[in-house]
C-alpha cells in the first residue's frame, strides 16, 4: 500500500508538503503542487481517512450490534442501516452477537478500540450499564427493537402489540378463523412476549370465545416446521395461526403442506417481519412489516444529531407496524 511517505520521498519534499498539497492547505510553487499532484495519482495514493479522522478527534465509523444472521430479518435490517448511514458518509461496523453475553462484552470492548463515534443496539443482552459505559467513553448510542428502552437515551420500539392485533383481528374478520393458534418466539424474548400480549388481548376483545393455544418457537423456520408439526400430530383443532415472525411462518407453512393441509383453505397464517423472500413463498406470506426501513433511518439520523452535537438530549421513537395481505391468508 502506498503511503504519503512513498509520495514525498518520489517528489522530493516532505511529508508535510504532501499533506498540505493534498488538502489544498498549504503554499507551494505551482511546479511543486503539479508534480507531487501527478505523482499522488500515478503511484494510486489513498489518504488514510482513519488516521485523517482520528487526528480531527472523530470517525464516520458506527458500530451496529445485532442478535443473529440466521434471521432473515437482520441482515434486512443491517441493509437498510447501512444504506442510510452511506448516504450521510458514515460506514458501519457489523457486531453479531449470536444473542451470547459473551460475545456482547467483546464486541462493546470492541467498539472502543475500533474509534468508533456512535452505536446502534439490538440486543437483549446489553443493559442499561453497558450504554453508561460507551457514553462515558464518548460512544453515542441508540437501542432499537428487542433492546430494552427504560434507559436515558435515545431509543426505537415497534409497537409489537398493536402489530399482533392488527394480524389476529384479520385472520377473525377476513379470514373467519375461531381456532387460532399463536406461534409464539422465546419466553425470555421481549418482542416475543407483546406480540403475544397482542394476540391475548384481540381473543378476549373480539375472538368469540376462543380458547388461546400458544407453541413456542425459537424464531428459526425449523422451530416453527416442528413446533406445528407437533401440533398437527397432537390432533388439536385449529384454522388460523399468527406467527411471530416470518420465518417460523414459513416452517408452518411446510409443516401444515406435509400433513395434507391447505394454505390457506384448511389453515390460514400471518407471520411478522415482511421479509423479502416473504413475497417469494407458495402461498405469498400475509404478515405484519414492522418497517425496518424507516428504523434503520431513524437510528441513523438521530445518532448523527448526537453524534454532531454533543450537547444535544436524547430522543425517545415509536414506529407502527402495518399488515400486509397476501396469499396465505385469504381464499
Amino acid at each position: 500500500m502506498v503511503t504519503i511517505r512513498d509520495v514525498a520521498k518520489a517528489a522530493g519534499v516532505s511529508t508535510a508538503t504532501v499533506s498540505r498539497i493534498l488538502n489544498n492547505k498549504g503554499e507551494a510553487s505551482p511546479e511543486t503542487i503539479e508534480r507531487v499532484r501527478k505523482i499522488a495519482e500515478e503511484m494510486n495514493y489513498k489518504p488514510n481517512t482513519l488516521a485523517k479522522s482520528l487526528s480531527k478527534g472523530n470517525t464516520n465509523l458506527i458500530a451496529l450490534l445485532i442478535p443473529s444472521l440466521e434471521n432473515p430479518f437482520f441482515p434486512e435490517l443491517v441493509k437498510a442501516i447501512e444504506e442510510a448511514a452511506n448516504a450521510y458518509g458514515y460506514h458501519v461496523y457489523l457486531c453479531n452477537s449470536d444473542d451470547e453475553r459473551s460475545k456482547v462484552k467483546y464486541y462493546l470492548d470492541s467498539v472502543l478500540s475500533s474509534y468508533v463515534t456512535g452505536a446502534i443496539i439490538n440486543s437483549l443482552y446489553v443493559k442499561t450499564k453497558d450504554l453508561d459505559f460507551l457514553e462515558s467513553r464518548g460512544v453515542r448510542t441508540i437501542t432499537i427493537d428487542r433492546s430494552q428502552s427504560d434507559h436515558p437515551y435515545s431509543s426505537i420500539t415497534v409497537d409489537h402489540k398493536k402489530g399482533a392485533r392488527l394480524a389476529v383481528r384479520h385472520l377473525i374478520k377476513e379470514g373467519g378463523c375461531r381456532k387460532i393458534v399463536h406461534l409464539s418466539g422465546p419466553k425470555d424474548e421481549k418482542s416475543a412476549n407483546d406480540r403475544l400480549t397482542g394476540y391475548l388481548e384481540v381473543l378476549k376483545e373480539d375472538g368469540h370465545g376462543q380458547v388461546p393455544q400458544v407453541v413456542y418457537g425459537n424464531f428459526s423456520m425449523e422451530s416453527g416446521y416442528e413446533a406445528v408439526k407437533g401440533l398437527i400430530k397432537s390432533g388439536a383443532s385449529f384454522d388460523g395461526i399468527f406467527s411471530s415472525n416470518d420465518a417460523m411462518a414459513l416452517g408452518a407453512i411446510r409443516a401444515c403442506t406435509e400433513a395434507g393441509l391447505k394454505v390457506p383453505s384448511d389453515i390460514k397464517i400471518v407471520g411478522y417481519d415482511n421479509i423479502q423472500f416473504s413475497r417469494f413463498s407458495t402461498p405469498q406470506l400475509s404478515t405484519v412489516d414492522q418497517q425496518k426501513h424507516k428504523a434503520g433511518r431513524l437510528a441513523i439520523e438521530e445518532l448523527i444529531r448526537l453524534i454532531r452535537n454533543e450537547n444535544e438530549k436524547p430522543r425517545k421513537y415509536e414506529v407502527k407496524p402495518e399488515l400486509v395481505v397476501r396469499e396465505s391468508s385469504v381464499d
